[in-house]
């Protein structure tokens, strides 16, 4: 039975805990950023090779949700939630004992491969217990986790850096994911129905392939998916070059870029509350017009903004500011009616959405590298060309939004 559609309070204790668990993602990305270039010292290793920790780490959050989809639907969502989170553990563990650059790459896409369990089993977890507006509600309130956890993991990474050294950030992961695992294991109830495992587990498992591609061809997964992959693919673009932007740019110092980031993050904290109090009165399909719409405006005044002669500090941060408020009250509405349609396949249907999305912004951020020059028109032409395809794909969503639920 879907819960708290309109003006139910949310469960506290269940928002602090998926919200948790959601977090890891942007903790054990964002938490040992500082601690870069002393890896590179201790281990002797180049930028490139010192890199690739991170991007170990994105390819498995990649590819670890792909594997976990299935896994979902057939096994429930506790099992596997505890194994991912075990696995994110003992790997945040071992990254802290690396004793080279080597060992920590690999270490890292292990830890990503556990870590990507969160991401689908919460989504799926949402899709089990409440409804379209219900989840909506949900994922708006996961989002101020979200948010809150980019913003904060860089200051706390330097902090624990600088007192304890770079080992005790992975040491700090792993007390996380332990404290993680006990309350799942304590507080957190199997939700997939059991009628819905016995017919999958009855399903071939070679069948997997077919679920993605029946999942992926439903025209509301397809078209709520690539709008909100469009706005988070514009967050992407903003947090790949902001540094290129507000430091060479703009002349912002290097000690002040992390309020100035702060404050477009607050922007998009926002928005995704006001979104969450929308919900109380309107259904996701009912918002999604008005906030697909501000937020196509909001890319291309930005884009106006950026290639004119009114480019500054306080109106490219302005503009900034709208466009990341409108994606903040867009992506929790086209995740909850990307995963509606599901039920025997809402494992199946989190994971493809949590790889398309982490693809999506990915290219972004590619695009923006690769195409950068002392100006920032280019970030914000991909910010508009993403503020179009959103407008564009949600005309396309509406018309199949309310299809009947497989």
């Amino acid at each position: 039975m879907p819960l708290n559609d309109q003006s139910t309070p949310l469960p506290r204790g269940l928002v602090l805990l998926l919200g948790s668990i959601m977090a890891f993602g942007p903790l054990s990305i964002d938490m040992y950023l500082p601690s870069l270039p002393t890896l590179g010292e201790v281990f002797g290793a180049s930028e490139a090779r010192v890199q690739l920790t991170l991007s170990a780490y994105l390819l498995g959050l990649a590819v670890g949700q792909l594997i976990y989809g299935p896994l979902a639907d057939r096994l429930g969502r506790r099992r596997p939630l505890m194994f991912g989170i075990a696995l994110f553990t003992v790997a945040s563990v071992g990254c802290a004992l690396a004793s080279s650059i080597d060992a920590l790459i690999a270490l890292r896409a292990l830890q990503a491969l556990g870590g990507a369990a969160g991401m689908v089993m919460v989504r799926a977890v949402v899709r089990d217990l409440f409804s379209a507006q219900g989840g909506a509600r949900m994922y708006s309130m996961l989002m101020l986790v979200m948010g809150v956890a980019p913003i904060l993991a860089p200051a706390l990474g330097g902090q624990v850096l600088v007192w304890m050294g770079w080992r005790w950030i992975f040491g700090a992961l792993a007390l996380m994911g332990l404290i993680c695992f006990i309350a799942v294991a304590l507080r957190l109830s199997e939700t997939l129905p059991e009628g819905v495992m016995r017919a999958n587990r009855a399903r071939p498992i070679g069948r997997v392939a077919s679920d993605y591609r029946r999942v992926l061809t439903h025209p509301q997964f397809f078209f709520c998916v690539l709008t909100g992959a469009s706005s988070l693919a514009a967050l992407f673009a903003y947090i790949s070059a902001s540094p290129f932007v507000l430091i060479d740019l703009l002349g912002i110092q290097p000690a002040a870029y992390g309020l100035w980031f702060g404050l477009n993050a607050a922007a998009f904290i926002l928005g995704s509350q006001v979104n969450a109090r929308l919900l109380r009165h309107r259904r996701p399909e009912q918002i999604l017009p008005w906030t697909v719409g501000a937020f196509t405006v909001a890319t291309l005044l930005m884009l106006a903004v950026s290639a004119s002669a009114l480019f500054g500090l306080f109106s490219f941060m302005a503009s900034m500011a709208i466009v990341l408020f409108t994606v903040g009250c867009t992506l929790a509405n086209t995740t909850a009616l990307a995963l509606q349609p599901f039920v025997y396949e809402a494992g199946a249907a989190s994971a493809l959405l949590g790889t398309l999305q982490l693809s999506a912004g990915a290219v972004a951020g590619i695009v923006v590298a690769i195409s950068y020059t002392d100006s920032p028109v280019p970030l914000a032409a991909v910010i508009a060309l993403c503020g179009v395809i959103a407008f564009v794909a949600f005309a396309r969503a509406r018309r199949h939004l309310g299809a009947e639920v497989a």
